[in-house]
Order: C-alpha cells, then sequence, then structure tokens
C-alpha cells in the first residue's frame, strides 16, 4: 500500500518541484518524452492484460497512472499540471484500498488468483461491492 499510495506519487510531485528549473531545457523534449510515456503505459497496459494475480495486476495499474501523470506534466499547461496532480491523488487513494481488499481476500481465500475467485458476488457481497467503488474510482 506504501509503494502505490506514496513513493510512486513521490516521484511525480518531485515532477512538479523540479519543473520551475528545467522547464527552459525540456522544451525540446517535452515531445519525445510524452510520446515515450505513452509508449511505456500501453506496454504496461498490456502487462494488466495477461496478469493472473491481482496484487501485480494493481501494481502494473499503478506503473501506468504514473506515466498518464508523466504526459500530463510534460503538456507544460496549466490543465495538464492540475490533471496530473488530480490523478496523483485520486489514484494514490484507490491503489491504498485495493491493495487492502486484495489483503482481505486473501486472508479468507488464501490465494491472489483471478481463478480462484469465481463467483465472490454470491460468496461476499458487501466485498463485491467495495471491489466495484474502488475499481471505478480508480477509472
Amino acid at each position: 500500500m506504501i509503494l502505490a499510495g506514496v513513493l510512486l506519487k513521490l516521484g511525480g510531485y518531485g515532477l512538479f518541484r523540479v519543473m520551475g528549473l528545467i522547464c527552459y531545457y525540456l522544451t525540446k523534449l517535452n515531445y519525445f518524452l510524452i510520446v515515450l510515456s505513452l509508449y511505456g503505459g500501453l506496454v504496461v497496459s498490456l502487462f494488466c492484460l495477461v496478469q493472473s494475480d491481482m496484487k501485480s495486476l494493481i501494481a502494473y495499474s499503478s506503473v501506468s497512472h504514473m506515466s498518464m501523470v508523466l504526459m500530463g506534466i510534460m503538456t507544460m499547461f496549466i490543465m495538464g499540471y492540475s490533471g496530473s496532480y488530480l490523478l496523483m491523488l485520486g489514484h494514490g487513494l484507490c491503489s491504498s484500498g485495493l491493495f487492502c481488499l486484495v489483503n482481505i481476500l486473501y486472508d479468507r481465500l488464501m490465494s491472489r488468483s483471478f481463478f480462484i475467485m469465481s463467483g465472490l458476488m454470491s460468496f461476499m457481497p458487501s466485498l463485491s461491492l467495495m471491489w466495484f467503488m474502488f475499481c471505478s474510482c480508480n477509472m
């Protein structure tokens, strides 16, 4: 919960703080960094599609969200900055909640695999509602 909720967001916060100093130097590189971040986010999203472990899926989605944050920062517009800030704030709260839900499921079922957790809606309906809420907020 600490890695996705705090440590990844510290990198984004560091970019916010340093952008005032290196903004002039990044004007020539910002399109390259946007394309690189877009490619990295796409590759990590494809990794998310083939995951069978829930904890790995949430960790990879956190990396994908940080690529979107980098794209917003590299636009060098106030709307990009504010969108990146809000994405970091929202994802920091949601990813910690998702990791907590994975831990609750692991304590009950002794597995983090998607294949073991079929039929979860009839087995634990209130926890399924929490999963739906956190996954919807994470999008």
